[in-house]
């Protein structure tokens, strides 16, 4: 029986994200936040193991008082239960409550809304929307399995 097929980082790519990553903190931290911040904002989170602190700018929609956002990306498992995550929204640096949503029939909405706004992200996730609209369960549930989520942020303001 032959073993799955394991991909490997590329390390220019990644040296590249994470540049582009720098550049990002840098602006949505700036005078100049506005060109992006109606969509990106960065989520500052502190390693469980390791007490590093990892700043990751991120795509997000806001919707009904909430933000989502759409990631297969490992930060979000440093998020501690009961204490809220030190974000940049808009310029500005505040907490917020969050849920993290891995369940199909929870995140099948919220992901809706998150590829109806962003279809690049769809794009990349491999998530689209079904001809009436609504979220592809089939795309979204195989995405779950591999470690995508929800993450939903209430700003405390």
């Amino acid at each position: 029986m032959s073993q799955p097929a394991t991909t490997t980082p590329n390390p220019a790519a990644t040296r590249k994200q994470q540049r582009l990553d720098a550049v990002m903190r840098w602006v949505l931290r700036s005078p100049l936040h506005r060109v992006v911040s109606g969509k990106l904002l960065v989520i500052t989170v502190i390693g469980r193991k390791s007490g590093r602190v990892y700043e990751n700018p991120v795509a997000y929609v806001e919707h009904d008082g909430t933000l989502l956002i759409g990631s297969a990306a490992k930060w979000r498992r440093n998020l501690r239960p009961g204490e809220p995550v030190r974000i940049t929204l808009r310029g500005r640096e505040i907490q917020a409550d969050w849920e993290v949503i891995t369940d199909l029939d929870d995140a099948a909405e919220p992901y809706r809304i998150i590829v109806t706004h962003n279809p690049t992200h769809g794009r990349i996730a491999g998530i689209g929307l079904n001809e009436d609209g609504g979220i592809n369960r089939e795309e979204l549930a195989a995405a779950l399995a591999k470690g995508t989520a929800v993450v939903k942020l209430w700003p405390l303001f």
